[in-house]
C-alpha cells in the first residue's frame, strides 16, 4: 500500500484529508516539524520521510498581507517548492500540490482551461505561480490542482465570516462583480483521496472547483437562505472594498480535464454549500 505524506496538517484541506483518509498509511506533518519557510532544511528532511506520494497542503494564504510581506510569501509559496519537488524526484514519488485561481488575471468571462495565460495581479498570485513553475522544471511525475474560493466548517473564510456577520449585523453590503465557484474543502479532498487511490498514470495541472458559477454576493444570499436567517444584503461593487491586494473579476474554472483523466465526479457549488451547513447544524 502506497504512503502517503500530507503537508499542511492544520489548514482547511489538512484537516479535511485527515477527517476521511481513515484507510491506508497517511502521516500528516504540520509546520513546526516542517517550516516552509526554512528552505534550506525541507530537502534533508524530506529525506527521512518514507512516502510514495507527497500532498502538498501548506501554503502562506494571507492575500493581503501578502503584499507587505512579499518576501516570506515567495520562500512558502514559491522557493520551498524545489527543495519539495527534488525531495520527490529522489524518492521517485509523485507530488499533488494545490494552486489557486489567482494565478490568472483579467480575462473573458469564459470558464478558464488549465492552458489558459497566467497573469497574477497579486504577490500571493505570483509566488503561487512561482511555485508551480519550480514544480515543472525539476519533477514530471507531478499533479498541480487549481482551486477557488475554498471554504469549510472551520478556519477563516467567506462561509465563516458570513454566519459571524449575519449573527451580528441585519443588513451589510457584498461584491457582486467577482464572479467564480465556492469550493467545498471536503469535496476537493474527497477528490484527492479518490485520485490517490488509482493507479497514478496522468501528470500535469488540473482544475478543481464546485461545480456551478455565481459571485460574491449570490454565495451569501445561499447561505442566509438555507440558514433561515433573515439579513438584508446590499450587492455593491468591488471598490466598496479596497484591498492591498487586487482579486480576480472573473475566476471560473474549465474542470473538464479532471473529470476526463479521473473520472471524477464534481457537486454543484449549493450542494456543497448545504452539506457544509448540515455538518455545521446551520441548516434551517
Amino acid at each position: 500500500m502506497e504512503k502517503i505524506l500530507v503537508l499542511g496538517k492544520d489548514g482547511q484541506l489538512g484537516r479535511a484529508l485527515q477527517a476521511i483518509s481513515k484507510q491506508g498509511d497517511w502521516k500528516f506533518i504540520d509546520k513546526d516539524t516542517l517550516n516552509l519557510y526554512e528552505t534550506e532544511t525541507i530537502l534533508g528532511k524530506l529525506e527521512r520521510e518514507d512516502f510514495d506520494v507527497l500532498i502538498n497542503c501548506a501554503a502562506y494564504t494571507a492575500v493581503d498581507k501578502a503584499e507587505d510581506e512579499s518576501e516570506i510569501a515567495q520562500r512558502i509559496n514559491g522557493a520551498a517548492l524545489a527543495p519539495i519537488a527534488e525531495a520527490c524526484r529522489m524518492k521517485k514519488a509523485i507530488l499533488i500540490h494545490l494552486s489557486t485561481d489567482y494565478v490568472y488575471g483579467e480575462v473573458l468571462p469564459v470558464p478558464l482551461r488549465e492552458d489558459a495565460e497566467t497573469n497574477p495581479q497579486s504577490i500571493y498570485g505570483q509566488t503561487k505561480l512561482s511555485g508551480e513553475e519550480a514544480v515543472r522544471s525539476i519533477l514530471d511525475r507531478h499533479i498541480i490542482i487549481r482551486t477557488s474560493w475554498l471554504y469549510g466548517s472551520e478556519g477563516h473564510n467567506f462561509l465563516n465570516t458570513m454566519l459571524k456577520l449575519g449573527a451580528t449585523q441585519d443588513k451589510f453590503q457584498v461584491v457582486y462583480d467577482q464572479v467564480g465557484a465556492p469550493t467545498f474543502v471536503e469535496h476537493l479532498a474527497g477528490a484527492i483521496v479518490d485520485i490517490v487511490k488509482m493507479n497514478i498514470s496522468h501528470f500535469g495541472t488540473f482544475h478543481y472547483s464546485n461545480e456551478g458559477v455565481c459571485s460574491w454576493y449570490d454565495f451569501a444570499q445561499a447561505i442566509f437562505e438555507l440558514t433561515g436567517k433573515e439579513v438584508e444584503i446590499e450587492p455593491v461593487n468591488t471598490d466598496k472594498f479596497p484591498t492591498k491586494a487586487k482579486r480576480p473579476n472573473y475566476s471560473v474554472l474549465d474542470k473538464q480535464k479532471i473529470k476526463d483523466t479521473f473520472g471524477i465526479h464534481i457537486p454543484y457549488w449549493r450542494n456543497g454549500l448545504r452539506a457544509c451547513l448540515h455538518k455545521m447544524n446551520k441548516l434551517k
